[in-house]
């Protein structure tokens, strides 16, 4: 069985109250836990807080919060243990303050002392027997794990391979040997600048400018275009290629000319329906033009065989009206929808049976409504106490809740409880904010309360 819950008195660190003696408080901004002791806020005991530590988890270990002043803001230094320990660790801290850019020095034992900072100063060389793996870090005769910052000139001698991301600020100049950027053609190269000298292949007739599936978009060229030879394919809206004398146009075609190269486009074809379909073609009012549709005058036919009444045209509709009430002495069947359009529909039978596994109430021409009908929905009882009154199970529109009454009166549609009903069950399920649970239970002659909260309010 879920237990229920208790809930502290809570609230914000400003607002906490003088607590009772034993009364517990809970701070809900800084997540403090305090105990009462005399009802005055400076009795308040602190008994802890999440704030001053870090639990650890599967992969983590703990730490221990320093936090700074609350008016300054809720930042702090977490002192915390590495995810996996070899052993238990002990340090013991220096029982004095150290001098100014000493720092903690430990003697292997955990004993920790303050010691003179070394700094490099002049010419420091590093020296290994073996050089730097070009491209791993952890190789050569220095390696700095941290970020390094260098404000002069660096000079590297020998070769430089630089992993991950790199920005120059100011003048480049590459020169010596060959240039590669990127080694596939997957690599993207993107130019923010503009180019300021010509562009020269190192051969004639051999590298191409786009190539198969990958082609430049828009090229836009000023002067002179000079090219040995031109045996492509070309596809394109409008060309024009023009030189010493010689102009070819390839247009599109708008149905006007037969010849064998012209190409005819969406545009063209919708122009040549316009002009050639015009409106007594598509008629199906029949009331105009020649040679039109007139569904008008075959819509509907009367063709009754049998006694009966039959339409010809499928989807109709047949309205008959008839100058009196209408009564049926036998039984009434109705193969398809039925829909009655009156103010009331009643029914005086013994009993009424329903197949139907839903019925819906408040619908509106067979819809659902689209506006606000300001009624209520529901079942009325009609029963006999000293005089006839009215039970209910509704909808309560002006308040948006299951209504259950044993007395009710009905105006317009609304329904005024003038007393509420009392409901018996076996046993309770509320599907609420919490979702759907039990909240009440009977197990031999007990009573339980389940997944219930005791709230002691907020301060």
């Amino acid at each position: 069985m879920p237990a229920p819950v208790i809930q502290f008195k809570r609230g914000v660190l400003t607002n906490l109250p003088g607590l009772r003696a034993g009364e517990p408080g809970f701070t809900t901004d800084s997540y403090d836990l305090y105990v009462g002791i005399d009802s005055t806020t400076s009795a308040n005991k602190f008994v802890g807080s999440n704030r001053f530590w870090t639990r650890n988890t599967g992969t983590t270990g703990s730490g221990v919060n320093l936090v700074e002043g609350t008016d300054n803001g809720s930042n702090y230094i977490t002192l915390a243990s590495p995810a996996r320990l070899a052993g238990i660790v002990t340090y013991y801290f220096p029982d004095s303050q150290g001098s100014a850019n000493q720092v903690l020095s430990n003697d292997g034992s955990g004993n920790l002392s303050w010691v003179n900072k070394s700094d490099l100063g002049g010419i420091t060389t590093f020296t290994a027997v073996v050089d730097n793996e070009l491209g791993n870090v952890d190789s050569g005769a220095v390696q700095i794990d941290g970020g390094l910052g260098i404000a002069s000139n660096t000079t590297v001698g020998g070769n430089l391979h630089v992993i991950g991301y790199s920005e120059f600020v100011g003048v480049v100049t590459f020169k010596g040997g060959a240039i590669g950027l990127g080694d596939a053609d997957t690599d993207t190269i993107t130019v923010g600048g503009e180019f300021g000298s010509s562009l020269i292949p190192t051969d004639d007739d051999t590298h191409n400018l786009g190539s198969g599936a990958k082609r430049w978009k828009n090229v836009t060229l000023s002067g002179i275009v000079t090219a040995a030879s031109f045996n492509g394919n070309v596809t394109t809206n409008s060309l024009t290629v023009s030189g010493a004398g010689v102009t070819a146009i390839l247009d599109e075609d708008g149905l006007t000319s037969d010849r064998a190269d012209a190409l005819a486009t969406q545009q063209s074809i919708k122009a040549y329906v316009d002009a050639q379909v015009t409106a007594q073609d598509l008629d199906f009012a029949g009331d105009s033009g020649t040679g039109a549709v007139d569904l008008d005058s075959q819509s509907l036919t009367i063709a009754g065989t049998a006694n009966e009444i039959e339409t010809s045209a499928s989807g109709q509709t047949l309205t008959v009206g008839l100058p009196n009430n209408v009564t049926i002495g036998n039984n009434l069947t109705v193969s398809g929808n039925l829909f009655v359009n009156g103010s009331t529909t009643q029914v005086n039978t013994t009993s009424l049976t329903v197949e139907d596994a839903l019925i819906e109430v408040g619908m509106v021409d067979g819809s659902a409504p689209s506006s606000d009908l300001n009624i209520d929905l529901g079942l009325l009882l009609n029963y006999y106490d000293g005089s006839a009154k009215k039970a209910a199970v509704y909808w309560d529109e002006s308040v948006g809740r299951i209504v259950l009454a044993n007395e009710v009166s009905e105006n317009t549609g609304v329904l005024t409880a003038s007393e509420y009903g009392t409901l018996e069950i076996g046993s309770l399920f509320l599907n609420d904010c919490a979702g759907s649970s039990q909240v009440i239970s009977c197990t031999g002659s007990t009573r339980s309360l389940e997944n219930i909260t005791i709230d002691a309010g907020t301060f």
